[in-house]
């Protein structure tokens, strides 16, 4: 017996709900994946503390840019330091709190 347009055998339907349900487990995995990722970064208190020892004298008050975020598949704080005519830009990787990207200029630079 032929099978008729619009008609399907069921191997199709198998085929697709296989590629579906191995999409769905991959998605799954890249959430989990992901979720792990953050919950092993350093926290925010810790990678503005790294920050604030290599600024004598300066306090979190002289925080004026922090924020999590992903660069080339990295985890990595981002931030600026203002402090004693100085503006210090950093990025400290999230999970090991190595400290990235240092950059010192004098405030009046532009």
């Amino acid at each position: 017996m032929a099978v008729g347009a619009g008609c399907s055998s069921g191997d199709d339907d198998t085929a697709q709900q296989s590629t579906t349900a191995s999409t769905a487990a991959q998605t799954t995995a890249s959430a989990q994946t992901t979720a792990a990722a953050q919950q092993n970064v350093i926290g925010d208190a810790k990678a503005k503390q790294i920050a604030l020892d290599r600024v004598s004298g300066a306090k979190e008050s002289d925080l004026t840019k922090f924020h999590l975020e992903t660069d080339d598949g990295r985890q990595v704080y981002e931030g600026e330091i203002r402090y004693n005519d100085k503006e210090y830009d950093f990025e400290i990787d999230a999970v090991s709190g190595d400290v990235v990207n240092w950059e010192e200029d004098s405030i009046y630079d532009d």
